[in-house]
């Protein structure tokens, strides 16, 4: 049943992508044959059908985009999974590739995975420098597997687009070196800003129970760790407070 349900989801993907211009293409090539049409009507449905074909493909990019986008803002593991197994399979430009495994890593941190994500972001580092998301990664898998931090690069220290992933960065790193009190407001802000995403402010209220377990607020920190889980997917273990891997 499964194999069944798994051929489906290709043949869909295939059809899905496909469809649209060997369709178009045949309906031009019909309408060139019946027309009549001289020799300059057939270039002129020739650059219509290339318009149609451009347009097509600037719109499958443009849902991929938003689709990737929205799955990292949630942290919808399951679709990063998926977007980064089907996407990594295929020829890609470095940069693509460095998209895809980005959100690999990240769906990775997200499930508790922390040692997977470590091995993604180094795959990362071969292609290029680590993006902002993939710098607020690094600190989370080292921090997890009880590394050094102290070598951290503050990748992310200024993002006037997204000041949110600089905030966490070292919020989270603050906290792994014992300043509660330069991680508290850090965390806060993030927790507040609603651009950041769902997944990021989870990840937020994940380090700001453990500032607060460390001031021995115990109600402040059941409080962080309710909202972390509300936020997180279904499958995101770590966000839920689950064992890490």
């Amino acid at each position: 049943m499964t194999g069944r349900v798994g051929l489906l989801e290709r043949g869909w993907a295939i059809l899905s992508r496909w469809a649209v211009p060997v369709m178009m293409a045949l309906a031009y090539a019909l309408l060139v044959l019946t027309s009549d049409a001289s020799r300059g009507g057939e270039v002129m449905m020739a650059v219509g059908l290339v318009l149609v074909m451009i347009a097509w493909l600037t719109f499958r990019r443009l849902t991929a985009a938003a689709a990737l986008s929205r799955a990292l803002s949630v942290g919808d593991t399951e679709a990063l999974l998926a977007l980064a197994d089907r996407n990594l399979a295929r020829r890609l430009h470095p940069a693509q590739r460095v998209r895809y495994l980005s959100a690999r890593a990240f769906a990775q941190v997200l499930r508790g995975e922390h040692a997977a994500a470590q091995a993604s972001i180094g795959e990362v580092r071969a292609l290029s420098a680590l993006p902002p998301l993939m710098a607020v990664v690094d600190a989370v898998t080292r921090i997890e597997l009880h590394e050094d931090t102290s070598t951290h690069v503050f990748g992310v220290l200024v993002a006037p687009r997204t000041p949110w992933l600089g905030w966490l960065d070292r919020g989270a790193v603050h906290w792994s070196e014992g300043q509660l009190d330069e991680a508290e407001p850090l965390l806060a802000r993030v927790i507040d800003d609603i651009r950041a995403g769902s997944a990021l402010r989870a990840i937020a209220h994940v380090y700001a129970a453990r500032v607060a377990d460390a001031r021995g607020d115990s109600a402040a920190a059941t409080r962080h760790r309710s909202a972390a889980a509300s936020l997180a997917a279904a499958d995101a273990a770590w966000l839920r407070g689950k064992p890490r891997a």
